[in-house]
């Protein structure tokens, strides 16, 4: 039987799903975390609503499929496009609510910090934190470049995927791949290193990072010294902070995303050079060691690698086989 790509990558997210779901609901049994049942609801609402687009757009497809005009066609394929959108979207939610969930219960751990190791090994290669922040922070242009950079993340990430919809929808699907394989990964590293960043490390004074965001690289501390403590915690997952230091995720999505418009270079080349700089932006304002950043490239590069390989034309062929078996 033969296998579209769309459907390889998007079983490639359902197996990392599934994955993140059999160990939260291992983990969660001698953890202090639980779910918050309001995020049952909120997860049931958004699936709901998704399903109710995907719907909606499959029915303006097929009461089109004969129109051959103008106006016809085009709504034909916004149709297509914003059913592929919610498709997606339906794959990346449970990823997401199982992957946010599987990280708060690895940072539920009294395990020590290994923020002085990775110092030392900053160290070890000639890099200086603390310098690197002053250096920066001592030019207001480019400490604004670099926070601006850093936080387009947010943005970049609804842009890209409803700019993929409407221009490469295979691309689109294998970038819900690399999200899951990435988080995957992520959620590996953070369990075996755990650590609480640069900022809380160094511990600089406020006058040390004027020029970036009052919270840079200490956004997570609260949240982090809460679930290392002994209280129980209910987790609402739409509330969630980010708690990955090691690697860095910024770093792996810049990567990412970048690589997931390599088909429209008019947008992957500013793209790629706000992600650039975006990832010196994970020291200053993101309170990333630089070893953080090293190991956030190698998440992207392996996932990358992986997702490619997963599409080869042997993976394929074994896929068929194994199939038809």
């Amino acid at each position: 039987m033969q296998i579209s790509q769309n459907t390889r990558l998007a079983m490639i997210v359902a197996i990392v799903t599934i994955g993140f779901a059999v160990a939260d609901v291992i983990w969660s049994r001698n953890s202090d975390i639980s779910l918050d049942p309001r995020s049952w609801g909120e997860f049931a609402k958004v699936m709901a609503m998704l399903a109710v687009v995907f719907l909606a757009m499959r029915t303006v497809e097929r009461r089109l499929s004969e129109d051959r005009s103008r106006p016809g066609r085009l709504i034909s394929y916004s149709a297509e496009s914003l059913k592929s959108l919610a498709a997606n979207a339906f794959l990346l939610i449970p990823i997401g609510f199982a992957s946010i969930y599987f990280m708060y219960l690895a940072a539920d751990t009294d395990r020590p910090l290994m923020d002085e190791t990775l110092a030392a090994i900053d160290a070890g290669i000639g890099f200086n934190w603390l310098s690197f922040l002053e250096l920066t922070n001592s030019h207001p242009a480019i400490a604004s470049a670099l926070v601006f950079a850093y936080h387009s993340v947010g943005p970049q990430i609804p842009l890209l995927i409803v700019l993929l919809a409407f221009t490469d929808r295979v691309r689109l699907t294998e970038f819900m791949a690399t999200m899951a394989v990435s988080s995957a990964f992520t959620a590996a590293a953070m369990s075996l290193v755990p650590a609480a960043g640069a900022y809380a490390y160094f511990q600089p004074v406020a006058a040390d990072f004027s020029n970036f965001t009052a919270k840079a690289g200490v956004w997570h501390l609260a949240e982090l010294t809460r679930l290392r403590g002994d209280e129980p915690v209910g987790l609402l997952v739409s509330q969630a902070e980010g708690l990955v230091t090691f690697p860095s995720y910024h770093t792996a999505l810049g990567i990412m995303m970048t690589y997931a418009l390599r088909k429209l270079p008019l947008v992957a080349w500013p793209v790629g050079v706000l992600n650039a700089m975006m990832l010196v932006s994970t020291l200053p304002e993101g309170g990333h060691h630089l070893i953080d950043v090293f190991a956030g490239a190698a998440v992207g590069a392996l996932t990358i690698l992986c997702v490619s390989m997963a599409q080869s034309p042997l993976a394929q062929r074994d896929l068929r086989v194994d199939m038809e078996g």
